[in-house]
């Protein structure tokens, strides 16, 4: 061997990134069963390729997918590194996408990394600098070796814009998904990207399989927050079946959106009924997704109005689920008024 062969190999799947916030250095961020499947699958990819060390990010997400590959060589032990840890984003941790999304600081995320700081949290470049530092130390410890090490997207990303000589803006061209093995090999002469984000020996996605939750025709239909004022959680909530609830999470934003749209569809073709008497969320707790995209279409021969959700997913998390809700007029648009007036509500009881 020329030099270090380094894998850099993302943690696999996790159902923090359907919460739809910026997990971060979150602890207690754990594989699903999903990502379980993967890691194991990955543990079977290297079981037969020689390693002479096994570094991850101290995160439970790495830690866990490294344990996968650890079991097919117990003659080596797990060394846990802060520098090849997660990019360390500050006041965002946590934060949900859907607001941040609206942030001038978003777009420099996008377009100008290179000139981005998190709010309290570091540069693109710190990240960069301490990450590609923690690998050049690891190549003299095992000169000639091979290594593997478990991090995470945009600082793997970020490692191989730099060993590609590409410019930092660029890095978010370059994929790296889940449990996906990249390889660099690091000589005194020379250096190599020999591979970018191997995924072949990982098993088809089980969730966000694509299936659809139809109710037709639905009960009833609420829109409702609980929570404290700054601190609300939104829900869409359709009774159905005998005494059935389906839940999802929904945003603020979206209740508006859901609002604003019913009415447009009000001030078209369709005549605006009566208000009804809205009503009450029940049992809020068990949510079937996080909604993504919302969508309104009328049937004119049942003279009803289909409303779809489809489920807010990260990359590489599958095909997303859909609900579709069946309604009468009257109730989409006290649905709709209701959805109004909770996302202009300054408070709401918990």
């Amino acid at each position: 061997m020329a030099g270090t062969e380094i894998l850099l190999i993302r943690h696999a799947v996790n159902d923090f990134v359907k919460t739809g916030k910026l997990a971060g250095w979150t602890p207690g961020v754990h594989l699903n069963d999903e990502g379980r499947a993967q890691a194991a699958a990955l543990g079977e990819r290297l079981a037969n390729t020689k390693l002479d060390a096994i570094y991850s990010s101290p995160l439970d997400r790495t830690m866990e997918t490294a344990q996968a590959v650890l079991a097919h060589h117990p003659d080596l032990q797990l060394q846990v590194v802060e520098d090849i840890g997660e990019l360390k984003i500050g006041d965002w941790q946590g934060a949900e996408l859907s607001k941040l999304y609206r942030r001038k600081q978003w777009f420099m995320v996008q377009a100008f990394p290179s000139r981005t700081q998190f709010p309290n949290g570091e540069t693109f470049r710190q990240a960069q600098v301490r990450a590609v530092d923690a690998l050049e130390a690891m190549v003299q410890q095992h000169p000639r070796g091979r290594i593997a090490v478990f991090s995470h997207a945009d600082i793997i990303k970020l490692v191989l814009a730099f060993y590609l000589g590409a410019p930092l803006d660029m890095f978010q061209r370059i994929n790296v998904s889940p449990a996906s093995i990249s390889i660099i090999v690091v000589g005194y002469g020379r250096i190599t990207v020999q591979q970018i984000n191997e995924t072949t020996y990982l098993p088809q996605p089980k969730k966000g399989d694509g299936s659809v939750i139809d109710i037709r025709p639905a009960h009833t239909l609420s829109v409702e927050a609980v929570g404290a004022p700054g601190q609300r959680t939104f829900y869409f909530q359709a009774q159905h079946g005998e005494d059935q609830l389906t839940t999802l999470d929904i945003e603020k934003t979206q209740a508006l959106l859901l609002a604003d749209e019913i009415d447009k569809l009000f001030t078209g073709a369709l005549d605006a009924p009566a208000l009804g008497e809205p009503v009450a969320l029940r049992d809020p707790q068990t949510s079937v997704f996080r909604a993504g995209k919302i969508a309104l279409q009328y049937d004119q021969n049942d003279d009803m109005i289909m409303l779809e959700f489809t489920e807010l997913l990260g990359a590489e998390q599958g095909t997303p689920r859909r609900l579709k809700v069946w309604g009468t007029r009257q109730q989409m648009r006290t649905l709709g008024e209701q959805a109004r007036q909770v996302a202009r509500r300054g408070r709401t009881e918990t």
